[in-house]
Order: structure tokens, then C-alpha cells, then sequence
């Protein structure tokens, strides 16, 4: 049950982690045909640091899947 429950906490966290750059590329997005930039740096730097925290759980989770 433990190794289940760790494999599916691999493959959220890696999802989390992916969305979080996503949504962290969109943050310093710059215009587009008239509108406003977007640059919400403080946003971008919250993601990125919530991202690579998820991806290095992700990694954790799947270390201690396979033992």
C-alpha cells in the first residue's frame, strides 16, 4: 500500500511541478498586439522555487517507491 500510495505522490508532484513553470513562464509573459506586459516577477520566482521544490519531492517519492 506504502509503494502505491508513493508512486502516485511521484506522478502529483511532477505534475505540480510542471504547471508551477508553466504558470511561472506565464507570469514574465511580455505582450501581445497591444496588450499590457505582464511582469509579475515576484510571481515567477514563487513558482519557479514551488516548482523545483515538487520536482525534487517527485524525485524523493520515487526513490522511496522502489525500496
Amino acid at each position: 500500500m506504502k509503494n502505491k500510495i508513493m508512486k502516485f505522490t511521484c506522478t502529483l508532484m511532477a505534475v505540480v511541478g510542471t504547471l508551477c513553470m508553466v504558470v511561472a513562464v506565464g507570469a514574465i509573459d511580455g505582450g501581445y498586439k497591444g496588450v499590457p506586459m505582464n511582469d509579475n516577477w515576484l510571481l515567477c520566482g514563487a513558482m519557479t522555487l514551488l516548482g523545483i521544490s515538487s520536482f525534487i519531492l517527485s524525485l524523493y517519492a520515487q526513490e522511496a517507491s522502489n525500496n
